[in-house]
């Protein structure tokens, strides 16, 4: 069992004790009971492809079984919980590849509230890199990352608008293959004061040490040396949630050093503003600049509002070296009646500092995703999804783009829902360089799947953010 599966089944569990064990506290103490918001399923599927190697020429039909979890669930209270995305198992009924895990999945889970002197916290990320950057994200060239962190949180509060918070986490980022497994500390501390009960303004610094577990190993298939490295970040912040607007603003400066001696620093900035234009609408807009790793850019903003729309999630080529990530993500969402439209637009760069071997993978990700669902009757509910997504690789003088259109009608029994589809997917390339050469092909899909809601409830309207992670659950491979 992969560390990812770990993660989510402890997720699970600790929703599942938070949710027997409601009552009890409920009676142990007067306070309010947690809130929670959104929903957590199980899907069970069927698919059939006409193209199941994604590549022109070889039109090979095969049939997929998937089973998995999905969700959009929210908590606060002794346990807090953000569970978003989806992690499902397929397994082709010809067997033209094997049984593999797919998705992207990012959940936290924190013991304790946030005025307890002590807190724990556990978080996953889940997501997928591809072992050809110009193939098609088939199982073969596609492999899982994963990124579990756990560790303490230590709160000392001076007043009721002051808090000093020291944190430390140990974090082990793994690959489906790659011999590229890392293991990291940071520890760091933050000073918040609130400046009203909507608004507040912070101070954080963090540390955060990376080793990789095997760095021969890690060299010998990269083609050259690696070596272990540290990120440093300090950072201004003030985070406000008024009436109809919600704001995040961070800013400062952080620094990217390796054990062999290089360093490089650059600004760094967190944004995200939510705005409610009206009862029926929203847009959204955030952005980042910072040093990251794959494990840790599966959990920026941006890719948490691609998860929402249900857009292709991809942390791009599966390495080792750590680079700058650049990335920004708006979107606008309505809903009224029994008509829900969403537009999600997503743009993410990825800079590394050293070239691995003799190449540059520097990659330059643009995406765009429009969801239109509109209610039928009480129970039933149709849904037109369009998707684009271009990836420029700068240093392989490359780029792949592809298209994707997906009719599905949904009906719901109460917590159970049925769904049937029928999608057209397109990818088309441009040579690059060294042996990487880009795919073409055409893709026929149709099938039907199951949701079930173990906590929560998505509803039964046409939400575009409701349906959206099953479409890519069911959208994989």
């Amino acid at each position: 069992m992969k560390a990812s599966t770990y993660g989510l089944c402890i997720a699970l569990l600790a929703l599942g004790w938070q949710t027997s064990a409601r009552g009890q506290a409920a009676r142990e103490s007067a306070g309010p009971p947690a809130a929670a918001t959104g929903f957590v399923d199980v899907i069970a599927g069927l698919a059939d492809t006409d193209t199941a190697f994604l590549a022109a020429g070889r039109k090979q039909s095969d049939g997929s079984g998937t089973a998995g979890v999905n969700g959009d669930y929210a908590q606060q209270g002794n346990l807090s919980l953000n569970l978003l995305g989806n992690v499902s198992r397929v397994e082709y009924l010809r067997g033209t590849f094997g049984g593999s895990f797919y998705g992207h999945f990012n959940g936290s889970a924190i013991f304790g509230k946030a005025t307890d002197p002590l807190q724990w916290r556990f978080s996953d990320s889940f997501g997928e890199g591809t072992t050809d950057p110009l193939a098609a994200q088939t199982p073969g060239n596609l492999e899982t990352i994963n990124d579990v962190a756990t560790g303490p949180i230590i709160n000392l509060n001076f007043g009721p608008a002051n808090r000093l918070t020291f944190f430390g986490l140990y974090s082990r980022t793994t690959y489906q293959r790659s011999p590229y497994d890392s293991q990291a500390y940071e520890g760091g501390t933050e000073f918040s004061h609130q400046l009203s009960g909507a608004s507040s303004l912070s101070f954080q610094a963090s540390s955060d040490h990376i080793d990789y577990l095997d760095r021969t190993a890690a060299a010998s298939t990269l083609g050259g040396s690696v070596a272990n490295y540290d990120i440093r970040q300090a950072s201004l912040g003030y985070q406000a949630k008024l009436a109809r607007t919600s704001i995040l603003l961070r800013g400062g400066y952080n620094q990217l050093s390796y054990s062999a001696g290089a360093n490089h620093g650059a600004p760094l900035f967190d944004v995200m503003i939510r705005r409610e234009l009206s009862p029926y609408s929203s847009v959204f807009l955030s952005g980042q600049q910072t040093y990251s790793t794959n494990g840790g850019s599966m959990a920026a903003p941006d890719q948490q509002a691609t998860v929402q729309a249900g857009g292709a999630v991809n942390p791009g080529y599966s390495v080792a070296q750590p680079f700058q990530l650049r990335s920004g993500a708006v979107g606008w969402n309505f809903d009224r009646a029994r008509t829900q439209l969403s537009l999600t637009g997503t743009i993410q760069q990825s800079v590394y500092t050293q070239s691995i071997g003799s190449i540059d993978y520097s990659h330059r990700d643009e995406g765009l995703v429009a969801v239109l669902g509109r209610q039928l009757r009480p129970t039933l509910s149709v849904q037109l999804t369009a998707q684009g997504d271009v990836l420029h690789y700068t240093g392989l003088h490359a780029r792949t783009q592809w298209e994707n259109v997906r009719l599905s009608f949904s009906k719901h029994f109460a917590r159970l829902a049925m769904a049937l589809f029928a999608e057209r997917r397109h990818q088309s390339g441009a040579p690059g360089v060294s042996n990487f050469l880009a795919t073409s092909y055409n893709d026929d899909r149709i099938g039907v799947y199951f949701t079930y809601d173990l906590f929560g409830v998505r509803g039964a309207g046409a939400s575009s953010g409701g349906l959206s992670g099953m479409m890519g659950s069911m959208g994989g491979y």
